[in-house]
Order: structure tokens, then C-alpha cells, then sequence
């Protein structure tokens, strides 16, 4: 999501004209060589986070019945001992000595001449991701997890890599703007469905979903997730089909994992088309694909992918099993004024904003705010002022504000990664590594699913020039499936998944990758297995 850097920033951040002390990607062992050997000696230091979270967690287990004699004003004060305390002198201790292991002020003997400078970086960043993983067992929220490591991340470039406070200047605002188009986005679509939602729009959907047996649902809600998420932001599908199911199943570990199946159709069908996900479009605008082939070479694949998570998780369930539907209370039969405007108004607003982007260039959260706006001026004329719970004011006070700061958190962070050139440097060592192109777009698909998919996509855009393989080449339909889908195969992954999990209290890493990432994993390699037989057999259009 959100502008992709310019090569030009990137580029200038690694010269080593702009910082002397950083190693050249041009010099032998540079930065190359660096980031791909400092995330390997970056995992002993996670031992002091282990210890650290070991201790919360022993904390957490042993203080079950203090937290419940808390709650009646008892043993305040050993939770601040025992859990407080340990995890902030845990944190600043992880400052100190990151800090001095950038500044060289005590030698590490696994690293090498300039890895100094880029190991804090990477460390913070797989132990920051590891706090955001385990959060159901340090029982630290996401969300502040995410903010804290965004920042850090930052900190440690400002403070570390010598640059000029013009090009940190640039680089942070740089990265600020483009995190910021997606939590604007994103605080846009949350908004409009609680509108919805507050009108009982998706009770127009629920009613017309005849499907009484778990089986039948999840192919229904499956394919419908891929239909839409072709011609309409896949992350924007994701909160409506969540919150759809919210309001159809009432057993949550089945809508949890319809909620997971939602998140794998949403990827597969932005694959597709150059406005389903943002990938897509940035190697559509890049030139790498264009509409026809694209549509041609890419749908085929698409539904593989679709077709083998459906058939996995198919063959999962009882054939006779039926899901229950939440009893309707007589309030809830109650159809408020505008039902139909405001929902069908608010998902055509939605399904335009790629068409608003495309015709009047501004960017997509602008056009996601003119729905917001137009949808609260509606829902202001239908109803009086007495009635807040339908307005943009009363749906602004459900919307889950910690869901959008994960996002900034998150986000911030890669974009530091990117920013510095760590993520480029990794994929062009890869690329050396791994003799065959198409196995580097497969490997790249499995990279999507642990770090955001746009820098990784900005990389092979770096690393393939259009003279070697011009628009349309086997290699960029590969690029584009594997990017695209691959985030599916971990929560963490995409953004789609990320706000599958913020919509979903239940839903955790662990959760995820037990129940979900088997069907997504056979669906990414059907898909995979699609791509390659339409090639070999000739049926590529370019």
C-alpha cells in the first residue's frame, strides 16, 4: 500500500558519497552481503527478548489471581514489580545495547566490517515482529507492540547510519505519507461499514444467502470474496466479508475460519486485475504487465488458487454440519430509514474508488474519504440529530482505533527497512543465490507471507530490467501470482490478513498458521503449478 519509494531515495541513502561509513552494495561483502548475514546473527540476540518474554509469561501464569484480587484493589503494587518493571528495564536494556553495538563501543565478533550498523536495525525489527507474534502469550497488545518497533526502527536509523538531518528528514516524511495513505484508507473503510452496518445493510445480504450447511457456505463465501476482490481494493473486501460473516455465523471458530478462507480468496482475486491489489498495480503502472495478458495469463491461476483452499478445507468438514444464524431480536427486525441507499451507496462508493483513483490521479484514501463524506451527509438528511447512532459522529465511536494504529506501527517499520535499502540488498543477494528466476519469484511469494509484499515487489522491479524480460515475460505473471498470494500463507502477511486479525479478536499467529495457511499453502501451489503448465505448454499471452 501506498507509493512505493523512488529508486532515486533508495539510492541515495546506500551511496556511500551520502554515508561515508555504510558499505557500498557496489564493494564486495557490502550491504548485500550485510543484510542477509546480520538477520541470521540478529536470532541469538532474540534470547534476551525470550528471557524477557519468559518472564512475563512466567509473571502472567503466576499472577492469574493476583490480576483477579486486583480487580479488587488488591496487589496493586506486585504487578508493577513483577510485570511492569522487568518488561521496561527489559526494553531500555535492548536500547543500550543496541545503541552501543551501532556506535562500536563493544565489538561483536560475528559481524563483519560494516554489519555493525544494520544489525540493531534487523534485530529490532525480528524481535519487534516476535512481540506482535506471541501477543496472545506476553499478553502486550499489538497494536502498542507495533508502534513501539515503527518508531525504534527509525530511531535506530537516525542515530546509527550517519545520514544528514536533510535526507532522515526526507526519508521519514517519505515513509510517513505513503503508511499514512493506508491508515487514512483503511479508517475510511472501517467508517462506511459501521455505517452500514448501523443501518443493518448486510441483513440485505444474510437474508439473500440461502445456504443452511457449513459446506455450502464457505464455497459460496469464497468464490463471492473472489469476485469481488477483482474489481474492488482487496482489503476493503476483507472488512465488508468479515463483517458480513459476523452478522451470519454465530460459531466463532467457524467463522474464524471463514474469516481465514476470506482472507486467501481476497488475495487470489486481486491477482488478477490491475486494480484488485496494489502489486498489481504497481507493476501494471511500472510497465512489467498490461491489462490484456495480464487478465489472460493470470486468471486461470487465480482460481487454482481459490479452488485448492476451498478443497482442502472442503474435505475438512462434516458434509451435514449446519451453521446456526443469530436469533433476531425484535429491534433487530426494526429496517431503518435508508437501508438500502445506505449500503448499496456505500459498496458502490467503495467498488468506484479504483475508477476515482484512475480518472482524477488523486490517491485512493481521498477517494475513499469522498464516500465517507458523502455517505455522512446522506445519513445526516434521513436522520435528526437525535438519532447519533446512525451518523458519521456515532460511527466514528465504534470504529476500532487500535486496528489503524497496528497498521502505522507495522507499515512504519518496513518502510524504515526499505528506506535504509535492507530489503532491496536481501532480494538482489537471493537472486544471486538462487540459479533460476522463476524459483526467486516462487521464494519471493514465501518472503510476501513474513514482510510487507510492496517493498519486496519495488525490489524485483530494481533487479529485472524491461530489456532482459520485457512486459508480460513469464517471469513478471510469476511475480505478480506469487506476490499477491503468498501473503496469504502467514496472518501477518498482507493487509487483508492484518485487518482479518484486527476484526477478529479470537484470531492469533499461531491460530492462523495451524488452521488456515495448510488450505492457503495448497492453493498457492496449484496456482503456482498453473502458471508453469500454461507456459509450458505455450498458452502464455504477452
Amino acid at each position: 500500500f501506498g507509493a512505493v519509494a523512488p529508486r532515486s531515495v533508495v539510492a541515495e541513502v546506500v551511496t556511500p558519497g551520502a554515508v561515508p561509513s555504510r558499505p557500498s552494495s557496489e564493494q564486495p561483502g557490502g550491504l548485500a552481503r550485510a543484510s542477509s548475514l546480520t538477520v541470521l546473527a540478529a536470532l541469538p540476540l532474540l534470547k534476551v527478548v525470550k528471557a524477557a518474554i519468559g518472564g512475563v509469561q512466567g509473571g502472567s501464569r503466576g499472577s492469574l489471581t493476583v490480576r483477579a484480587n486486583s480487580a479488587r484493589g488488591e496487589d496493586v503494587q506486585k504487578e508493577v514489580t513483577t510485570v511492569v518493571l522487568p518488561v521496561l528495564a527489559a526494553f531500555f536494556g535492548w536500547i543500550a545495547i543496541m545503541y552501543a553495538i551501532q556506535h562500536s563501543l563493544f565489538v561483536v565478533p560475528f559481524l563483519g566490517v560494516g554489519d555493525e550498523l544494520y544489525f540493531p536495525i534487523i534485530a529490532t525489527f525480528v524481535a519487534g515482529y516476535g512481540l506482535i507474534v506471541l501477543e496472545e502469550q506476553t499478553e502486550i497488545s499489538k497494536a502498542a507492540s507495533a508502534l513501539v518497533l515503527g518508531v525504534m526502527i527509525w530511531v535506530l536509523v537516525g542515530t546509527g547510519l550517519n545520514l544528514s538531518p536533510s535526507e532522515f528528514d526526507k526519508d521519514i516524511k517519505d515513509t510517513l505519507e505513503d503508511v499514512s495513505e493506508v491508515v487514512f484508507f483503511v479508517l475510511g473503510a472501517l467508517t462506511i461499514v459501521e455505517i452500514m452496518d448501523a443501518h443493518k445493510g448486510f441483513d440485505i445480504i444474510t437474508k439473500a444467502i440461502s445456504a443452511t450447511k457449513k459446506r455450502d457456505l464457505l464455497v459460496v463465501l469464497g468464490f463471492l470474496t473472489f469476485a469481488l476482490s477483482s474489481v474492488l481494493n482487496n482489503l476493503t473486501v476483507v472488512i465488508v466479508m468479515v463483517s458480513l460473516v459476523q452478522k451470519l455465523v454465530t460459531d466463532v471458530d467457524f467463522r474464524m475460519k471463514l474469516g481465514g478462507v476470506i482472507v486467501v480468496a481476497s488475495n487470489a482475486g486481486g491477482a488478477w486485475t490491475p486494480i484488485g491489489d496494489i502489486t498489481t498495480t504497481m507493476l501494471y503502472i511500472g510497465g512489467q504487465v498490461t491489462t490484456g495478458p495480464l487478465l489472460a495469463n493470470l486468471a486461470l491461476p487465480s482460481i487454482l488458487c481459490v479452488i485448492g483452499c476451498l478443497g482442502y478445507e472442503y474435505i475438512q468438514m462434516d458434509g451435514e454440519a449446519k451453521f446456526e444464524r443469530p436469533a433476531a431480536s425484535k429491534e433487530e427486525e426494526e429496517t431503518p430509514n435508508g437501508q438500502a441507499l445506505v449500503f448499496w451507496g456505500g459498496l458502490a462508493g467503495m467498488v468506484t474508488v479504483p475508477v476515482f483513483t484512475a480518472y482524477t490521479q488523486c490517491p485512493a484514501w481521498s477517494g475513499m474519504m469522498l464516500v465517507l463524506g458523502l455517505l455522512g451527509i446522506i445519513t445526516s438528511l434521513l436522520h435528526g440529530p437525535e438519532n447519533e447512532k446512525y451518523s458519521l459522529k456515532g460511527a466514528l465511536t465504534r470504529v476500532e482505533v487500535p486496528d489503524c494504529l497496528f497498521f502505522l506501527g507495522v507499515l512504519f517499520a518496513v518502510g524504515g527497512l526499505e528506506r535504509v535499502g535492507l530489503l532491496k540488498a536481501f532480494a538482489v543477494q537471493l537472486s544471486s543465490v538462487v540459479p533460476y528466476d522463476s524459483l526467486v519469484a516462487i521464494l519471493l511469494g514465501f518472503a510476501s507471507a513474513v514482510v510487507d509484499n510492496v517493498p519486496l515487489v519495488a525490489a524485483t522491479q530494481g533487479m529485472y530490467d524491461l530489456t532482459a524480460h520485457p512486459a508480460n515475460d513469464p517471469l513478471w505473471n510469476l511475480i505478480t501470482y506469487c506476490s499477491a498470494t503468498g501473503g496469504s500463507l502467514l496472518v501477518i502477511g498482507s493487509a487483508a490478513g492484518v485487518a482479518f486479525m484486527g476484526l477478529e479478536k479470537n484470531v492469533s499467529f499461531g491460530w492462523y498458521t495451524a488452521n488456515i495457511a495448510p488450505g492457503a499453502l495448497a492453493g498457492y501451489f496449484l496456482g503456482v503449478a498453473g502458471i508453469l503448465a500454461q507456459q509450458s505448454l505455450g498458452f502464455s499471452v504477452q
